[in-house]
């Protein structure tokens, strides 16, 4: 599956965390990319250009925000969607997040219905 559209690119430096991502985001007709650092993510986004980005707030090295503003610099209109996937649930990270572009959170435990809704709106996939 080259095709960017079938690509998603999961981020998270917690091996659990990253493991039940894949598997719930297995259950699609998509090629699933990881990362488990911030520079990582940048270099595979880059790289591959996948459709969707699942991107973990806290990273060994940069943060999930931070990571989202480097890419969005180098990629502009390109930039895939992406969510944040996060246990923070408080005003101040939901206006971080909002104030760097990223308008999609999900909250760990991540629904299964939320993550259908999200490769829908990304690719088409149903």
């Amino acid at each position: 599956m080259s095709n960017s559209a079938n690509k998603v690119l999961i981020v998270d430096d917690d091996f659990i965390s990253l493991e039940v991502l894949k598997a719930m985001v297995g259950q699609y007709p998509v090629e699933i990319l990881t990362a488990q650092s911030g520079q990582e993510a940048i270099d595979l986004a880059l790289a591959e250009q996948p459709r969707l980005i699942l991107l973990d707030h806290e990273l060994p090295d940069i943060d999930g925000i931070e990571v989202y503003c480097r890419l969005s610099e180098k990629l502009g209109d390109a930039m895939p969607l992406a969510a944040m996937v996060t246990g923070h649930q408080d005003d101040d990270f939901a206006e971080r997040c909002s104030a760097a572009g990223i308008n999609k959170r999900l909250h760990k435990p991540v629904k299964p219905t939320e993550l259908a809704d999200l490769l829908r709106v990304a690719s088409g996939v149903e």
